[in-house]
């Protein structure tokens, strides 16, 4: 390979591990001739050699949900182009799971840790490793941890959702959050009432169960309410459901709108209104940004990226006729 590329042995070594620097076009030349030339790098050399085990870790609360899933598609793509595997972990928000994760940052199975937090309050231990190790927060802030952090602009994604409602004359409306402690879900929840300080505001739990239940409350007790903001799609998804089942029509009788704009957000019936944010993106940001402390590099010296987001209208909402 070296000699296909016009370079030393140590130059192909340095751009493919990035242990060093290599200018941009000469590593560009060497990655391009990796598939060509079928080069499989001889990993137990690498991590000999640099004590590195050219993995890193990635934690998602629950993998089977697909922004989660589009997530962990960013982090392994931008690894893949960097020379690194990657390890996905599915914490179930259970503190015992991430235990035995951050236990593998700490004995060097993993060299860095993407975390994406499903619970709150956090583990101790969190503080401990990310204090002493790479870590780098994705999706959710986590207070009192000093790490790097990419998440969305979650605060933005509430008002956008509230200013669409206002804007189609809905008076009475509802948002149902997130779980407690959650930043995300904090954030837009407060984006949202910001707009509208009389909303009515209940807790969930970004799972569609949380949609159904809501959707029954919304049935029996609060017939005035004519516009809902779930703050993830998955309890837009339980919550049209159950109205629809109780014979309810959306949105001529009440407008949904969902946060995270996962593919079947398009598919559904109807077709879910919602705040679009790039999960991928959010994947490929983080993992850049860790990779770049595992390997010593400058590239990302942010302590706090926030990605913009934009409102997605679909036939899930339509306006309000005021007496």
């Amino acid at each position: 390979m070296a000699k296909r590329a016009g370079v030393s042995i140590t130059t192909v070594s340095h751009a493919l591990s990035g242990k060093r620097p290599v200018a941009e076009e000469t590593a560009a030349r060497i990655r391009a001739l990796v598939p060509e030339l079928g080069y499989v790098p001889y990993f137990a050399a690498r991590t000999l050699q640099s004590g590195r085990s050219f993995m890193i870790g990635l934690v998602v609360p629950d993998v089977s949900n697909p922004f989660f899933g589009a997530i962990a598609t960013g982090v392994e793509d931008l690894a893949h182009g960097r020379e690194y595997g990657v390890s996905l972990f599915t914490s179930r928000s259970d503190p015992r799971r991430e235990k035995r994760y951050f236990n593998m940052l700490r004995n060097g199975t993993i060299d860095g840790l993407v975390y994406n937090a499903g619970m709150a309050p956090w583990d101790d231990m969190l503080a401990t490793v990310a204090a002493q190790f790479p870590v780098v927060a994705v999706d959710e802030e986590i207070v009192g941890i000093d790490c790097p952090v990419v998440t969305s602009d979650h605060w933005e994604g509430g008002r956008l959702a509230a200013l669409h409602f206002r804007e189609l004359g809905h008076r009475r409306v509802a948002v149902i959050t997130g779980p407690t402690g959650l930043r995300s879900s904090e954030l837009r929840a407060s984006g949202f009432t910001d707009v509208y300080p009389d909303a009515v505001v209940r807790t969930g739990d970004y799972t569609e169960a949380a949609g159904i239940a809501f959707g029954a409350e919304l049935i029996t007790s609060l017939p005035e309410v004519t516009g809902v903001f779930a703050a993830n799609d998955l309890m837009a998804f339980g919550l049209t459901a159950e109205l629809q089942r109780s014979g309810k029509v959306v949105p001529a009788d009440v407008s949904i709108v969902g946060f995270d704009d996962v593919d079947f957000a398009r598919r559904v019936s109807p077709p879910l209104t919602t705040i679009r944010q790039s999960p991928v993106d959010l994947g490929r940001r983080a993992a850049t940004a860790l990779l770049d402390r595992v390997l010593g590099q400058k590239g990302t010296s942010f302590t706090h990226q926030l990605l913009d987001v934009e409102l997605i209208v679909r036939s899930s909402t339509t306006s309000v006729h005021l007496p």
